[in-house]
C-alpha cells in the first residue's frame, strides 16, 4: 500500500469510497497499530465505487471545503463561474479562487472554458446534476 509516502492517504480514500469510516492510527507498546473499522453489522452502507464518473467520490468530497461545495452547487444549477464572480460572492482573493478551481478541475469536478478574463468554469458534460454535493 505504501508507495512514495501516499499509502496512508490511499487507505483513507479507499475506506471512504467503500462507505466505511477512516482508519485510525496509533502506537501501542512500541508497535504501530492501524485499525480498519468495519460496517459494524450495517452492510447496507458498504458500496463498491464505480468509476466515479459523474459523482463526487466520498474521498474527494471529504477534501472539499464549504466554499468549493457551494461552487459545485452553483455550477450544478447551470451557472458558469469565474474567478471574479467567486471573489465577489465569497469575499476571497483571486489566488484563493484559482486554487479552488485548480482543485476542482484536477479532480474532474469542473471544466475550464476560455482563457484570460473570459475564463469560466462549468460542470463537465458527464457530471450529473444529481445534487450529490451538499
Amino acid at each position: 500500500m505504501e508507495q512514495r509516502g501516499s499509502g496512508f492517504a490511499r487507505m483513507r480514500d479507499a475506506m471512504l469510497n467503500h462507505g466505511l469510516d477512516v482508519p485510525t492510527f496509533a502506537e501501542q507498546d512500541g508497535y504501530f497499530v492501524v485499525t480498519f473499522p468495519g460496517p459494524n453489522g450495517d452492510y447496507e452502507r458498504l458500496k463498491v465505487p464505480e468509476g466515479t464518473v459523474g459523482a463526487v467520490p466520498p474521498a474527494v468530497e471529504a477534501q472539499l471545503n464549504e466554499r468549493q461545495k457551494k461552487m459545485l452547487a452553483l455550477m450544478a444549477k447551470g451557472e458558469a463561474l469565474s474567478s471574479q464572480k467567486c471573489v465577489k460572492l465569497f469575499g476571497i482573493t483571486r489566488d484563493t479562487s484559482s486554487r479552488d478551481f485548480d482543485f476542482l478541475v484536477q479532480h474532474g469536478l469542473a471544466e475550464k472554458k476560455g482563457a484570460g478574463r473570459a475564463t469560466r468554469y462549468v460542470l463537465p458534460p458527464r457530471h450529473p446534476n444529481s445534487g450529490t454535493v451538499k
